[in-house]
């Protein structure tokens, strides 16, 4: 066992593990905000709604840019030399 511990950062694991968990529900939730709001769009045009709508338009780009905005940082964090 201590073989094992000198061989393996345990640090290094759970930071891995505890950032993987909190991008991957962060960025799918927002992702799933921005198809929420997308979809609240077309329902509010269709009750005449316009600036209920415009508001839902506005949510659903900035949870859409967010997403493209981390995929990109963890692109560049992946491609990063240390």
């Amino acid at each position: 066992m201590t073989l094992f511990a000198e061989v393996v950062d345990w640090g290094a694991v759970l930071e891995v593990i505890w950032v993987s968990l909190l991008a991957g529900v962060g960025v799918t939730a927002i992702f799933s905000i921005g198809i929420l709001a997308a979809a609240r769009t077309g329902d509010q045009q269709k009750g005449g709604q316009g600036g209920a709508a415009t508001a839902y338009a506005v949510l659903a780009l900035l949870a859409f840019a967010a997403v493209a905005a981390a995929m990109v940082f963890g692109v560049v964090v992946m491609t990063q030399k240390d």
